[in-house]
């Protein structure tokens, strides 16, 4: 089973060094419409790295494993948006642009199994004392530099062909959020509990 991806801080297991490591996006997870940055609503994907470089042993039954880290992303693909980079870091020829001079829509999913350079940080964790480690920075690998193979099976959750299974292996943060989205509402009918238009 594959390791599910996470910012947390395992327990006795210290965060992922600072520093650039090549990484490979194994996972990606549709969280949905979800409040963002100062409560407006936005469409997010989360995006899960391995570190093959980074080996640990989680459960000895399984012997050693990739570190592993996420992020989450607007799905947006305007030239500031956090996500291009990722995309144009993966593949710089990915983003095509179309005869209205306009960003032509891209398969998210697409990016699964790519590789490229993660920059990692750590800031202090606002609560419990310690630090955590972030994906400070996303860019293509340097010449010369190589990802070593995957490692971890491919991870995809998305609303068009939902996976239960997959849902229900996440961390209990993470279906929570999930939970909070009008995607998720609308495909589990909690939107209109009656069936009747809401008055509001």
């Amino acid at each position: 089973m594959s390791i599910i991806a996470t910012n947390k801080k395992g327990e006795g297991i210290e965060p992922i060094e600072s520093g650039s490591y090549p990484a490979r996006i194994y996972q990606l997870i549709h969280l949905g419409t979800i409040a963002g940055f100062e409560g407006k609503m936005q469409n997010k994907v989360r995006i899960g790295f391995e570190l093959p470089t980074e080996m640990h042993v989680f459960d000895e039954k399984k012997g050693e494993q990739p570190r592993v880290i996420s992020k989450d992303y607007t799905l947006s693909f305007n030239e500031k948006a956090t996500l291009t980079k990722v995309i144009t870091a993966c593949d710089p020829k990915a983003l095509e642009i179309g005869d209205d001079g306009l960003m032509e829509v891209f398969d998210v999913e697409s990016l699964v199994g790519k590789d490229c350079l993660i920059t990692i940080a750590q800031k202090p964790k606002p609560k419990d004392g310690g630090n955590y480690a972030y994906i400070d920075s996303t860019t293509r690998l340097p010449k010369g530099m190589t990802c070593p193979p995957a490692i971890n099976e491919p991870q995809i959750l998305n609303y068009t062909n939902w996976n239960e299974e997959l849902y229900q292996k996440l961390p209990e943060f993470l279906k929570e959020k999930i939970a909070t989205s009008d995607e998720y509402k609308t495909m589990k009918g909690l939107n209109s509990p009656t069936g009747e238009d809401s008055p509001f």
